[in-house]
This record gives structure tokens, C-alpha cells and sequence, in this order.
């Protein structure tokens, strides 16, 4: 195969499968303050829903640690939990980074609404769960674009395969 064949074409190319939609409620951030790693704050999870290749609704548990490394780029580290509709409890350890412009992280940073298309916002979500039906979850690499809303985020997850 030569430089310019069409990666389609390619048997080791990756392929995306759209299996989630997340939609997070958070709080209020709890601002850590200065470290010596950047501007830590976390934000509490309050809840959410969860659509796609299972349903049900994400608990008020869990938070979101950001680590404002510069003025455009942050650190995200999510860890919650949903139950579906069925009544299955699956952990979510969600790491990510969001860049954007300074003009646009400050909007972010204050909880202000911003153009998704204006934010780089991918993470790579990992789950565990105890229920065999949803073993699909711990069995496969997922990535996640996400998009911040006023009062939390949403979240599109696929299955690499």
C-alpha cells in the first residue's frame, strides 16, 4: 500500500461504533486553589442519564477532578457511577483533556456556555461492572468526545474496534 491508499481500505484501521450518550449534572466546583501542578478544582456529580446500548441514569456520586494545566489545557479525571434501567451498577473512571482558547477556557472555567466547536474535549472512558450482560463494557477501548453545557456535560462514547 502506497502513502496515498484510503485508510478503508486498511485491514488494522480503526473502526468507531457509537454505543453511549452520557448527559452529567454537576454542581458548583470546589476550588482547590494553586498547586504545583496547576489550578485544581472538582466538581461534584450530581446525576444525569444514560442512553444507547443500555439505559438508566447516573447517580449523585462521583466528581470530576480538573487540573487547569495552562491558561488553554486541562486535565480531566471523572469517576462515577450509573445504574441502568435494569438495575446494574457500572463504575465509570472517565480521563480526558479539554483545550481551547484562552478567551474560551475562561468562559469554560466560569461555567459559561460556549461553542462546542470551539473546545477539543476527547477522553478515554473505562468501565467495570459485575453484570455479565453488560461484560461488553470491560472487553473493548472506548473514546469519548464531550461537549460542556451549562450545568454539566454530554458526552458521545464509541467502541474502538
Amino acid at each position: 500500500m502506497g502513502a496515498d491508499s484510503d485508510t478503508q481500505d486498511d485491514p488494522l484501521a480503526p473502526s468507531l461504533e457509537h454505543v453511549l450518550e452520557l448527559k452529567v449534572d454537576v454542581a458548583e466546583p470546589i476550588e482547590i486553589g494553586e498547586t504545583g501542578d496547576g489550578q485544581r478544582r472538582i466538581i461534584p456529580i450530581e446525576g444525569g442519564t444514560v442512553s444507547g446500548r443500555c439505559e438508566g441514569e447516573v447517580l449523585a456520586a462521583g466528581a470530576d477532578y480538573q487540573l487547569f494545566r495552562t491558561e488553554r489545557a486541562t486535565e480531566l479525571v471523572a469517576k462515577y457511577v450509573f445504574e441502568t434501567d435494569a438495575g446494574s451498577r457500572v463504575y465509570v473512571e472517565n480521563r480526558g483533556i479539554r483545550w481551547a482558547s484562552v478567551e474560551v477556557s475562561e468562559r469554560l472555567r466560569d461555567g459559561k456556555s460556549v461553542n462546542a466547536d470551539d473546545v477539543y474535549f476527547r477522553s478515554v472512558p473505562d468501565f467495570e461492572t459485575a453484570d455479565p450482560e453488560l461484560e461488553w463494557l470491560t472487553q473493548s477501548i472506548f473514546v469519548a468526545a464531550g461537549a460542556r453545557q451549562p450545568n454539566g456535560v454530554k458526552l458521545a462514547v464509541y467502541r474502538v474496534g
